[in-house]
């Protein structure tokens, strides 16, 4: 099979959804046009942005800062060491020989250091892991992009990741969460930054094709705390319909996206990070946020999440100790 676009070479990738196959070189353009469109469509970023991208070793962090350096934006890492053992080693592995090539050094916090590693706090706290690791990882977003002096936090979920989270509030009817589901999040206050998705519109099998014709090394494993995510079980579903008819996931997506729907607020409101779909203290779209009065961060409550978590964890320390 011929690229669809230069007409000469033989296809490396095919897209169904697309109805086009590419050669690697044209699939490079390809990729790069979907993201430039996704961030023109809302705006997301702005030439003179300094971006935070929060890296986690795998493609699509990883195919997202490459993708944003190449477009000129400036750019720095961010990379949560989650305390899992084993994978959270490989997987800053992964990110710093990535920054190292490209002659970047990452900003890496460790939860270790910070008191309250995943699987601890998983331990000590009877929420979902993946609930837990979201709420730490919106903190420390924020709290570094704020005290970085970043205008803007880019993360790397994709059209798949999007299309999970959007059907698994349908199913739901969780109208807040589907009001506040959007590829741009504003800043807001004296501490919250913007938060942005450039990858809305690319599906992870293009990610993960992106990533292996460009040469990224990223982690292949799947989280070991996430294997029983209900999200995956929403890809899964949104994948099957895919198969039997391609392009459903982005019209899915994009139709949700409408300005016109009412299922969905015109004007994305702001949202503190301190609680969005954890179920550990629900924020409040709207209003100013203040400053959490334990760590001063930016939060719609007078504790934000972030703190009460760690609170629960050092009660569940302590009460261990007493046991023993």
């Amino acid at each position: 099979m011929k690229c669809k676009r230069c007409r000469r070479a033989e296809a490396a990738v095919d897209l169904p959804s697309h109805h086009a196959a590419f050669c690697p070189d044209c699939f490079f353009v390809f990729f790069r046009r979907q993201v430039r469109e996704g961030i023109r469509r809302y705006r997301l970023l702005a030439p003179g942005d300094r971006v935070l991208v929060c890296v986690s070793g795998g493609k699509d962090s990883l195919v997202l800062w490459d993708v944003l350096m190449e477009a000129g934006y400036k750019t720095e890492g961010l990379y949560i060491d989650l305390g899992i053992e084993g994978y959270s080693a490989r997987s800053r592995e992964k990110v710093a020989a990535f920054a190292a090539a490209r002659g970047k050094t990452p900003i890496v916090v460790e939860l270790a250091k910070e008191g309250i590693p995943i699987p601890e706090a998983a331990r000590c706290i009877r929420m979902q892991e993946c609930s837990i690791c979201g709420t730490v990882k919106r903190y420390f977003f924020n709290k570094v992009a704020a005290e970085g002096g970043f205008s803007v936090v880019a993360t790397g979920h994709n059209l798949d990741d999007e299309g999970a989270r959007l059907l698994g509030n349908l199913l739901h009817w969780q109208r807040d969460h589907l009001a506040r589901q959007h590829p741009f999040l504003p800043e807001a206050g004296t501490g919250l930054v913007r938060k942005v998705k450039p990858l809305w519109r690319i599906t992870e099998m293009e990610t993960a094709a992106y990533g292996f014709l460009k040469g990224i090394d990223y982690v292949t494993e799947e989280c070991p705390m996430s294997l029983d995510a209900t999200s995956l079980v929403y890809k899964e579903a949104l994948s099957l319909i895919e198969d039997k008819m391609p392009g459903t996931r982005i019209v899915f997506y994009q139709g949700f996206l409408d300005a016109s729907n009412p299922l969905r607020q015109a004007t994305v409101e702001p949202m503190a990070d301190d609680g969005e779909e954890t179920g550990f203290g629900k924020g409040s779209a709207g209003g100013v946020p203040g400053a959490c009065s334990s760590c001063g961060a930016s939060t719609f409550a007078q504790v934000c999440s972030f703190c009460r978590l760690k609170e629960r964890v050092r009660e569940q320390r302590e009460r261990r100790r007493e046991k023993t």
